[in-house]
């Protein structure tokens, strides 16, 4: 297909005139009085977790969350298709890392990972992400190693003159995102409240930038309840359920596409605060998940005239509970609390008559019991101590791995066996995590970190267990990662400007390696190491005008084999300048990556070019309760790939795809 042209639509034209409007605004108010603005730049300690309002998120055309969230210095993400975008945080992805939303765990059904945890969860029905890069603390979940991504619902405020709220917003683009519609009302009472929300999206196939078609067009629709008790300000009790459903998902980067998913979850939390005299909170969260997958292909593409139809239907589980205590002795403040979770996957892949060739995930079950403490001292105003302890007892079984299939293909067990001489399917490991952190503020404007910790990754489902013949096998022998974590930071922060700059070092005993023997996906432990640097600035040019970067890079390296680790990070980042008065906002984005040249080829992994790309971003006030949001995402049509690809694992085809062309996209939101 020839490369697109850019069509000035009236969409266009009111785009380009808004991005001309702030300064003209601005030119104005300068030639008749100043505003008397203060203005001084702030940095938290480098290290520390990076909180980012939803809001802040909304300024591109894309509202996929895993899309989204590239936008936090340090994430990454890999893409498949137009749902489900995966994340990377320096150089660990998967099960390295852990994703919780509000306060619970939901686990994807699909073996290829069609469904990452973010697939359900639906970013506008969220205030916050908080994104804690490696091993900032102990007290999240088990394992965690790359990072954790917390997914935060604010607790609603009582207004006696406003009981009744709400925030309804409409939005779409001409290229992918045919149309996005969420909304929230609440109502909030002295002693409690109801939170109703819900979304709806439709995307089409989006074109990149030679103005070919990527098959990533979806269906979605979400929505949770929340019933609150608050008897009073101490106390705060909340049931909730929600449930996404993911239809017609297409998926250029892989063999099959998903006709359906659906994620349900039910939490239940109490937090209490100032309780006793030697306890002052105590929080405890309860949580069920559930997820039913579909995934084929032949019903959403034209089947491969040498290919027979198949279909892979999965069933997966999660249940948890967590305790987490808090209790001031003198300068310390002490954390500490019991977690479990159980996680149950069953996946069956079907041929044409409906018979089971092979079970993907024979009836597994992974279980993990947990008691943590972590501890902060102040020694004084300027310096302070984080250190604590985690103790995991980990388990994991295959109850159906001696069942042959229905069309007779031998017991998973023996799969196992005989691909990598494992003859006991249960695994199991007992492990204590430790973190030391250490902070102080050298002077008025700079603050300094050092961190060192000893955590652990257990194996998932799918790295013991999968199983379709020796194509693709997992290896219910492998030992959990030990990653060994040096982290170092420095900030400053003046009245207009502030940076921070961090860099890690992991060196990693049992570094599960996933990798190709000639076509077959294997899994195997290896020694490895994973390092880089994260760098952060922003200037306040004027009080209205403000300008910065962020970028990052993750290094990794198989130390066994003495070869590159897979799907690392270039240096990559984004430059951006930004005006803000009031309900107005306009900005420009540069978003760039150097080229990708240390490449695992025995995972078939490949170059990849370097590239930037420009999006523009505005919004101004309609109405005192109505907001008009307007942009162009990838200004000048680039035709790019993110250094991040896959080898599909059912195919042991590499994927790269091309990323969306110039977007342009307008979203309204109304607030009452």
């Amino acid at each position: 297909m020839a490369k697109s042209t850019f069509r000035f639509t009236p969409l266009t034209h009111a785009l380009v005139a808004l991005f001309t409007l702030p300064a003209a605004t601005n030119t104005l108010a300068n030639s008749t009085e100043i505003e008397a603005v203060t203005v001084t730049a702030t940095s938290p300690v480098p290290g520390s977790p990076n909180q980012t309002p939803v809001p802040e998120l909304q300024t591109q055309s894309n509202s996929e969350t895993g899309t989204a969230l590239r936008q936090i210095p340090g994430v990454d993400a890999i893409r498949m298709g137009g749902h489900g975008v995966d994340l990377s945080i320096r150089g660990q992805s998967l099960s390295q890392l852990n994703i919780l939303l509000d306060g619970a765990k939901i686990e994807g059904g699909c073996p290829n990972r069609m469904d990452p945890p973010t697939a359900y969860a639906e970013l506008s029905s969220y205030d916050s992400i908080t994104v804690i890069k490696g091993v900032g603390t102990l007290t999240q979940a088990a394992g965690g190693t790359g990072g954790t991504v917390l997914f935060e619902r604010a607790v609603p405020t009582y207004h006696p003159e406003k009981p009744l709220s709400g925030i309804i917003q409409l939005g779409g683009s001409d290229n992918g995102l045919q149309h996005d519609l969420n909304a929230r009302v609440q109502a909030v009472g002295e002693k409690g409240f109801i939170v109703l929300q819900g979304s709806e999206k439709q995307a089409d196939n989006y074109q990149d930038g030679n103005g070919d078609e990527v098959r990533s067009s979806y269906d979605s629709w979400q929505g949770h309840v929340d019933l609150g008790w608050t008897p009073s300000a101490n106390h705060l009790l909340k049931l909730s359920y929600e449930q996404s459903v993911i239809e017609d998902a297409l998926f250029q980067g892989a063999g099959m596409d998903s006709p359906e998913s659906d994620g349900r979850t039910t939490r239940l939390q109490y937090r209490g605060k100032n309780l006793t005299d030697g306890l002052d909170a105590l929080e405890l969260d309860v949580y069920h998940s559930e997820v039913d997958h579909l995934m084929d292909n032949y019903s959403l593409r034209p089947l491969n005239p040498n290919a027979m139809k198949m279909l892979n239907q999965t069933e997966v589980s999660t249940d948890g509970l967590k305790l987490k205590l808090r209790s001031n002795l003198g300068n310390t403040a002490l954390e500490y609390g019991l977690q479990s979770e159980i996680i149950q996957k069953v996946a069956d892949l079907k041929n044409g008559q409906n018979k089971i060739v092979w079970q993907m995930w024979p009836e597994v079950k992974t279980q993990t019991n947990s008691v943590f403490a972590e501890a902060t001292t102040q020694l004084n105003t300027t310096q302070k101590w984080i250190y604590g302890l985690r103790y995991d007892r980990f388990t994991a079984k295959a109850d159906s791995a001696d069942q042959s299939s229905e069309t007779g293909n031998p017991p998973p067990a023996q799969v196992y066996q005989s691909v990598y001489g494992v003859t006991q399917t249960d695994n199991q490991a007992n492990k204590l995590s430790a973190l030391l952190r250490y902070e102080q503020q050298l002077n008025d404007h700079t603050e300094f970190f050092a961190g060192i910790s000893r955590a652990y990754r257990f194996a998932d489902a799918t790295e013991l267990y999968i199983i379709k013949g020796s194509s693709w096998t997992g290896n219910p022998g492998l030992k959990p990662e030990a990653h060994n974590q040096v982290d170092v930071g420095l900030a400053q922060s003046f009245r207009d400007f502030s940076w921070q700059a961090s860099a890690y070092y992991d060196r990693v005993d049992d570094y599960i390696l996933s990798y190709l023997q000639g076509s077959n996906q294997r899994y195997e432990n290896v020694d490895a190491e994973l390092y880089g640097i994260e760098l952060n600035a922003e200037y306040q040019l004027l009080p209205n005008l403000k300008t910065g970067f962020n970028s990052h890079l993750a290094y990794g390296s198989n130390r066994t084999d003495n070869r590159f680790l897979a799907n690392m990070t270039p240096l990559s980042g984004q430059w951006f300048t930004q005006y803000q008065k009031g309900e107005t906002q306009a900005g420009a984005r540069l978003n760039f990556a150097r080229a990708h040249n240390n490449v695992d080829t025995n995972q078939n992994e490949v170059d990849t070019a370097g590239w930037a790309t420009l999006d523009l971003y505005s919004q101004f006030g309609l109405h005192k309760q109505a907001t008009l949001l307007l942009g162009i995402d990838n200004v000048f049509d680039k035709a790019y790939q993110n250094a991040l690809n896959r080898v599909d694992p059912l195919s042991g085809n590499l994927y790269k795809l091309n990323e969306p062309g110039r977007t342009a996209w307008a979203k309204v939101k109304v607030t009452f």
